[in-house]
């Protein structure tokens, strides 16, 4: 549904499995073998999906079917060449597409004329239809019936409902985009990321998806600034350095809400790539006259969903809160760099307000002030963990007596409203015992009974905050999950169990965990910390970092500064 936005501004396969591999095949990594760089580094081929062939044996033929379901073009016509008429007019190929890897064939009756045979795979992904992936896991057995028609084999046994194919297509034929949407407060773009299927992102099928609205998961925590029936008229047009989108419909007339909806376009094209002078139009005029001649992304750059975080020092808890210097650890101004009784500590973006869990009298106390200031009390419990912040400096969230909660600090005492989060409880049952929100203040990771979660922050029409659109982060770390954190609006960072491998990394876009590389580690591993170029742990030694930085990626873990031993890492949102 569309959530109306404010006129004045107030106040969840690049590798599919652990890693997948350009076969398509899927495994965990048990070894500290070189960190990959993610990113499709793909070999484009010139046609997408296989055609069914006369000298196409049984299993080549299966096996090509299941390649060009991939390709859902005009109701999936490539697959259904695979198919004899009957079979093609029997098949329900509508919902979700569910990807395999390490596919098998086993032929169970073959005569000169009939051939009954098993497609064997296991689970690493289902793609919805608005392009959202997300992991699946356990083993799915595919029967079939194929007969030889005109002397060519077909399939023409009856297809369980929806589409399947194999890792390794789905990595050679899908591209992932994100469609922005602003939060509640209008001023801040967060990413809905999408898998489209083609060589490239077709931006007339970006935007008509934009337009579309957010995925059900996010529905609720952000908004948008197209009304329900504002189209494209016409398909987007890119002609060298200009790219021009003319929308339809009911458009608001308010010039803040079509500059939002500007930036919404904007930075959606400008990140799948389609970069230039973007000309945008409603019904045949400019969207904002003063724009006739076009859009840059300047002028919109206070929407920017990836604005650069500068400088982000690392920080240390043990007892007081440190700052991490060249020449060693440095207590911070104020009493938290005097305190002796810290447990946890969370800095806001920009480094402009801390929020720390101190050791009280009988229990714990939450207390937050300007980075460097004097501090207050927020609340008081028996536990209180998992402090963070999102993307406004004035409110925080803390995980008490296993409760979520959210605190906002105005003019008088901090006011702490729990978060509903009956939709957790009921889809998994258990404590949580971490609770971690992301910079953009959207999307929420928590450890319930030892499984990692996405949600998303959402507000009711009462004004009532929940957590909502739980769905699983992934299917089992393999080991126990210690600790999640942050590094980012889109990554988190788990720490597990065990001596192998005891950091992986999850995307928000469905992407399988990713083992980060092990080297120089000495488990077990406790907290963790991350920004968007660099992680950080503490092993039993002290607190380790690791560059994950796009092409700067470490290959080992090193020591971070001068850390004490015991020392729990603290960085900022952003």
């Amino acid at each position: 549904m569309r959530v109306r936005l404010p006129r004045v501004v107030a106040g969840w396969m690049v590798t599919l499995a652990m890693v997948l591999t350009v076969t398509g095949c899927v495994a965990i990594p048990n070894s500290s073998a070189p960190q990959p760089v993610e990113g499709f580094n793909r070999s484009l081929p010139t046609n997408l999906v296989p055609t069914p062939r006369r000298s196409d044996d049984p299993e080549s033929l299966v096996r090509n079917f299941f390649k060009a379901m991939a390709d859902p073009a005009s109701g999936h016509a490539a697959s259904r060449r695979f198919l004899t008429p009957g079979a093609s007019e029997r098949w329900d190929d509508q919902g979700p597409m569910t990807i395999l890897s390490e596919t098998r064939v086993v032929v169970d009756e073959r005569s000169e004329s009939a051939v009954r045979l098993r497609v064997l795979g296991e689970k690493t992904g289902t793609l919805s239809p608005i392009g959202r992936l997300t992991q699946a896991t356990g083993a799915m057995v595919i029967p079939l019936t194929l007969t030889k028609q005109n002397g060519a084999w077909r399939v023409s046994g009856d297809m369980p409902a929806g589409t399947i194919t194999d890792s390794a297509q789905f990595d050679a034929t899908y591209r992932l985009a994100e469609l922005f949407f602003p939060d509640r407060t209008a001023t801040r773009l967060i990413g809905d990321p999408r898998w489209l299927y083609g060589l490239t992102v077709d931006p007339t099928n970006l935007l008509n998806r934009l337009l579309a609205g957010p995925a059900p998961d996010l529905t609720g925590a952000v908004a948008t600034a197209a009304e329900k029936d504002v189209e494209l008229r016409g398909p987007v047009a890119v002609e060298g350095d200009r790219v021009s989108v003319n929308l339809g419909g009911p458009i608001d007339a308010d010039a803040r809400n079509r500059t939002v909806l500007a930036a919404q376009l904007i930075w959606t094209l400008e990140g799948a790539g389609i970069r230039g002078t973007y000309l945008i139009s409603a019904d045949g005029v400019p969207l904002i006259a003063d724009r006739s001649d076009g859009w840059r992304t300047a002028d919109v750059e206070a929407f920017d969903p990836d604005p650069g975080a500068g400088d982000q020092p690392l920080h240390v808890l043990r007892g007081g809160l440190f700052r991490v210097t060249p020449s060693g650890p440095v207590p911070v101004a104020g009493p938290l760099g005097t305190a002796t009784d810290l447990r946890a500590a969370a800095i806001s973006a920009k480094r402009t307000r801390v929020a720390a869990v101190a050791e009280g009298d009988g229990g714990q106390v939450l207390l937050q002030g300007p980075y460097g200031g004097e501090v207050t009390e927020v609340l008081a419990a028996a536990e209180i963990t998992s402090p963070s912040f999102g993307a406004l400096t004035d409110t925080g969230y803390a995980l008490v007596d296993g409760r979520p909660v959210q605190w906002t600090v105005g003019d008088g005492p901090a006011r702490v409203v729990p978060l509903d989060f009956g939709e957790v409880t009921a889809a998994y049952p258990g404590r949580i015992t971490a609770f971690r929100v992301s910079p953009d203040g959207v999307r929420a990771a928590l450890l319930v009974g030892g499984r990692v979660l996405f949600a998303a922050l959402s507000v009711s029409d009462r004004g009532a905050p929940s957590l909502t659109g739980v769905s699983p982060a992934t299917f089992g770390a393999g080991t126990p999950v210690g600790a999640i954190a942050w590094g980012g609006a889109t990554t988190l960072y788990v720490t597990r169990a065990g001596t192998e491998t005891p950091v992986l990394r999850i995307r928000v876009s469905g992407l399988p965990p990713l083992a980060m590389v092990s080297g120089n580690l000495k488990p077990p591993v406790g907290t963790v910390a991350a920004t968007r170029s660099t992680v950080y742990v503490a092993d039993v030694r002290s607190v380790m970092e690791l560059g994950t930085a796009p092409g700067s990626a470490d290959q080992y873990w090193t020591s971070a500064g001068q850390a004490p031993e015991g020392a729990v890492p603290v960085v900022q949102a952003g």
